[in-house]
């Protein structure tokens, strides 16, 4: 029996994208009896990623490419006479504008993500920390033609009678059969996520591996399993073992195919046993998982031989490439942008400013800007005229934001998220402390085992997906790397290079992928991404040269308030501040249209 796994990159080409010289994989895929293309953590990326900064460029297909891709990959597998199953493991909400510019974009949204028919699809926790996607998501199931799996989640409703009723959010589990003849057995599963609409419920994966109808389900033997799920495939916050466990106990030796949502948002892979194989595969639409698989009989025996390897795949030219769905998924994307109204340029950004780096305090550091610049500029209260000083969240901050056209699309990329501003009256002296404060006891530094609340669960994501991308680095640097090579100008010269001279080492900047599979987890090597891992949670605006006995203004965002409330009492228990104490901070802005102000206000030079 060999399993194979190959993650490969989105590098489909946009129109803006055609006078880059993309890199090509370099090597075939591997295709065996049973073959697999997953997704996970789109979080409304279906636009591709439009910038010329790198590595953008490597994931510039949009969906309708990965449409494209997939129908010639199923046509592929049909000539081949082998499986192929399209999976995806959740999170499509709180992203781009596509999905976070209003209360309908998700779901229309979601009308076009579900017009590439998926086999198995799933849930994140992103669609139900409102009860309003949650209940949208449960009200239009039916876009997934019968294979939307939400084994563990349920959602309260209210029937005709009038009477509610906890009912699943999908369906249960999947049986059905292959175009090849093959019987498959299938649950979608999220990790026990304690941030979660009141009338939402999700039973922890190892009550849900105890249930009966759950054992039941598992009691006829499938060809092989598919278990999509919402969690790492190892991990603090993986929780596969109990479910995978009550399987292995009835069928020893059937195949179990784990497809997990990073939630994350890394690239792994890992082996439970030696008939399994757990994969994930990124975020943000930038990569695509290749997994491929021959089917043992149960007489055999033996470890297995693991291995690894859009438009270069399928072998079609430019001109073949795009197909009538792919197309009108395109097309689709494009008339909801344009509905939405985000795709209209706000400013033109001078530069590239990085998430992650720069450490915080660098010019090109993204916090900066948000720090110096922007929240200074946009938070106002025309009623309070006074001294302030302004701490933010940086975990309000999701991507980078790269240079030239800047559109709404790119203000909910940098931050998707609703958070508001509340003030209070302190003495300077004590103001001064408080950001230093949250910092040394903020959620990412003492994280619960189980976050009970979005901000730290968020800041749990973060603070794993920093550490991958650190090691990344780190590892780079160990090995005698440079980073002069991560200059703008120097990787778009090294681009522009002779294609026909074969570079002796990678020599575009991406993702690097180290995990528990043999093999190679890439079909393009890259240098890893530049990292600072050590970034605050909290930042502030540049402190008012005041006294420390005057009183002065302090803003917190709402979405941090615990931690700012706690940092105060901590530092001055006697004030024994409260919530009730904090007032509403300029007319209830919101963190997610700072920028937008800012771009409107201060780049509009070139537009």
């Amino acid at each position: 029996m060999l399993y194979t796994l190959l993650l490969v990159l989105l590098t489909g080409v946009s129109a803006s994208q055609h006078a880059l010289h993309l890199p090509e994989p370099t090597r075939q895929l591997e295709w065996k009896d049973v073959n697999f293309l997953s997704t996970s953590d789109v979080h409304g990326w279906l636009l591709g990623h439009q910038h010329a900064t790198w590595p953008e460029p490597n994931y510039s297909g949009d969906f309708g490419s990965l449409a494209s891709f997939a129908t010639h990959m199923r046509r592929i597998a049909q000539d081949k006479g082998v499986d192929l199953l399209l999976v995806d493991a959740g999170d499509h909400h709180d992203g781009s504008g596509l999905v976070s510019s209003s209360s309908e974009a998700s779901g229309k949204a979601e009308d076009i993500f579900s017009m590439l028919p998926y086999d198995i699809i799933t849930i994140g926790n992103h669609e139900l920390y409102h009860y309003e996607d949650a209940l949208e998501e449960y009200r239009n199931k039916g876009r997934w033609n019968g294979r939307y799996v939400t084994s563990n989640v349920n959602i309260t409703i209210q029937a005709e009678d009038g009477s509610f009723q906890s009912v699943p959010l999908g369906e249960q589990y999947l049986k059905f059969e292959t175009d090849q003849g093959r019987k498959i057995t299938a649950f979608g599963v999220i990790f026990n996520c304690k941030r979660v609409f009141v009338r939402i419920s999700i039973q922890k994966p190892s009550k849900l591996a105890k249930d009966p109808w759950f054992l039941e389900a598992i009691e006829e033997k499938p060809d092989y399993f598919v278990l999509a799920g919402h969690m790492p495939a190892r991990g603090e916050t993986s929780e596969f073992t109990p479910i995978f466990d009550a399987i292995r106990e009835i069928h020893p030796k059937v195949p179990i195919y784990v497809f997990a949502g990073g939630h994350t948002h890394v690239r792994d892979c890992v082996q439970y046993d030696g008939r399994s194989i757990a994969v994930v595969p990124g975020r943000y639409l930038e990569t695509v998982a290749f997994t491929s698989s021959s089917l043992p009989q149960d007489d055999q025996d033996g470890p297995l031989d693991v291995a690894r390897s859009y438009k270069w795949h399928t072998n079609t030219s430019d001109e073949q490439f795009d197909l009538p769905i792919g197309k009108n998924i395109s097309l689709a994307l494009l008339r909801l942008a344009s509905d939405l109204n985000i795709s209209t340029p706000l400013g033109v950004a001078p530069h590239d400013y990085f998430l992650e780096r720069h450490p915080y305090g660098h010019p090109r550091s993204v916090l900066t800007v948000f720090s110096d610049q922007v929240l200074p500029h946009t938070i106002i209260d025309k009623e309070r005229n006074g001294t302030r000083v302004i701490i933010g969240n940086a975990g309000s901050l999701r991507f980078d934001l790269f240079q030239g056209r800047f559109d709404r699309n790119d203000e909910l990329t940098v931050s998707p998220f609703t958070s508001k501003f509340l003030w209070v009256e302190l003495p300077a002296g004590l103001a001064r402390n408080v950001t230093e404060q949250m910092n040394k006891s903020g959620a990412s530094k003492l994280l619960p085992s189980e976050p009970t609340t979005k901000l730290e669960e968020e800041d749990r994501v973060r603070r794993i997906y920093n550490d991958w991308m650190t090691e990344q680095w780190e590892d780079y640097l160990l090995q005698g790397g440079n980073d002069h090579l991560y200059e703008q100008e120097e990787m778009q010269r090294v681009f522009r290079e002779d294609e026909r001279k074969i570079p002796k080492k990678p020599r575009t900047m991406g993702f690097v992928t180290k995990d528990s599979c043999p093999g190679k987890g890439d079909d393009i090597e890259h240098y890893p991404v530049p990292h600072v891992g050590d970034q605050p949670d909290f930042i502030q605006t540049p402190f008012p040269d005041v006294n420390d006995n005057e009183i002065i203004d302090v803003v917190s965002m709402d979405f941090a308030l615990d931690d700012f409330l706690a940092a105060v009492n901590v530092l001055d228990p006697t004030i024994d501040l409260k919530e009730g104490d904090m007032k509403s901070y300029a007319d209830g802005l919101e963190i997610n249209v700072v920028f937008g102000m800012y771009a409107k206000e201060m780049w509009q030079a070139g537009l």
